[in-house]
């Protein structure tokens, strides 16, 4: 059986960057309208929840990685936070994300050995 698990998405180029961007977006408008046309609520009920819930996700795999990148968004999106403090959140951000990938490989990687 072939392994399931797909690459991690880092985009070299701006345009790479862009046009990721563009289809993650596109799928999450899309998946709201769908959420709030099931569930009878406003774009906002819908999201905040599910942030939730993905949060919730993230923490079973690395809780503490989680919260350095709710920390780090919190940051990020703060009006108050000066352009030193956002470019520091972004580094925590990318250093969070990528401590999330290697939570993610150590539990699907195959145990070997006997000891």
């Amino acid at each position: 059986m072939s392994d399931p698990r797909r690459p991690t998405l880092t985009p070299d180029t701006r345009q790479q960057a862009a046009r990721t961007r563009e289809v993650i977006l596109d799928l999450l408008l899309r998946c709201t309208d769908r959420g709030c046309s099931r569930l009878g609520c406003t774009g906002v009920s819908f999201v905040t929840m599910a942030m939730g819930l993905w949060t919730a996700e993230l923490a079973q795999l690395d809780g503490s990685a989680t919260a350095k990148l709710m920390r780090a968004l919190a940051d990020m999106f703060d009006p108050g936070s000066s352009a030193e403090a956002k470019d520091q959140a972004e580094e925590d951000r990318s250093a969070a994300a990528r401590e999330l990938h290697v939570a993610l490989d150590l539990l699907m990687a195959q145990e070997e050995g006997a000891a």
